[in-house]
């Protein structure tokens, strides 16, 4: 009987980091992830993302994970709060707990994805690659979601326009700020993570892509912050954000936006499409017009015809 707590402990424990489902789940496991999805099809198609996606961020890390990560995939809302917790923000549509190496999505079958559902599936593995890389510790959420946007390539024109609208109106996000983004609204929630990635590709750009395996690694080792960036790039926390601030105020404005060659011809696409459509609106009208005039003088030769 002496161990019967112990072992009552154990189960507990265990019962609390497994998924609270009352429904049998397709069950699909690679040498990497343990899959669930009442789709099969589903189930298969995460497979394919996962392992693709895997490869690559080994690649570009040159670091694998060690342990199984366990993906579901849920349909109702309900699932997924039981799994993330209430504190989740509504409009979040994916969640990694890289501690549990844990990846929880809802359906693309059930919910609506403003973005292909592969980015979403390589945005939560890279979180959880980077929770591995620091074991554990702090990393400041603008990296994490960085390089979570920047494994799975999320990059739309329209997110130009909106760090250019925030330039223009002084509404940037410090990086600091972004520390809480779950409790944003989904707008200024977009414009974080927007800029999240481009201080992420600033720091490959500007200082190489073995940066923020280097960065993570000195936090992993318990390396404050400023010490952390002050031995990658040589300033420390404050400054670099800074300068990443300065960079974006000089790249997003007025003569920016004039000057971007891509931006110009989009305009211009635009206006050639506009024109197009007015002209096209005005010869309807001008042929309307004709088709009235010809009607009256239709009834006038008529109404002569009639009296002689």
């Amino acid at each position: 009987m002496r161990y019967s707590t112990p072992i009552i402990t154990i189960l507990i424990s265990i019962a609390l980091f497994l998924p609270q489902f009352s429904f049998s789940q397709v069950s699909l496991k690679t040498f990497h992830f343990d899959i669930h999805a009442h789709d099969e099809n589903l189930s298969r198609e995460v497979k394919i993302i996962l392992e693709s996606s895997y490869r690559r961020i080994v690649s570009f890390l040159e670091d694998s994970l060690t342990d199984v990560v366990s993906v579901y995939v849920v349909d109702s809302e309900e699932e997924f709060v039981s799994m993330v917790g209430n504190s989740f923000p509504d409009w979040g549509i994916g969640c990694a707990i890289p501690t549990r190496n844990l990846i929880i999505l809802k359906s693309p079958r059930r919910f609506t994805y403003h973005r292909p559902f592969s980015q979403v599936v390589t945005h939560e593995l890279a979180h959880i690659f980077l929770g591995k890389l620091s074991q554990g510790k702090r990393v400041p959420r603008w990296l994490d979601e960085g390089f979570a946007m920047y494994q799975s390539q999320e990059w739309r024109i329209g997110q130009d326009v909106a760090v250019g609208r925030a330039v223009l109106t002084g509404s940037v996000l410090p990086l600091s700020q972004i520390e809480s983004v779950n409790a944003f609204k989904e707008s200024k929630a977009q414009l974080a993570y927007t800029e999240s990635f481009l201080a992420v590709s600033y720091l490959y750009r500007e200082y190489g892509e073995g940066t923020i395996k280097e960065l993570v690694t000195h936090l992993a080792h318990g390396t404050s912050i400023d010490l952390a960036f002050m031995r990658t790039i040589g300033s420390n926390y404050l400054s670099f954000q800074l300068e990443f601030e300065k960079h974006i105020k000089e790249k997003y404005n007025w003569v920016s936006f004039l000057g971007d060659t891509f931006l110009v011809w989009i305009g211009l696409a635009f206006l050639i499409v506009f024109l197009y459509l007015l002209k096209r609106r005005y010869a309807k009208k001008i042929l309307k017009e004709w088709e009235l005039e010809e009607q009256g003088i239709k009834r006038i030769d008529e109404f002569t015809d009639d009296q002689t």
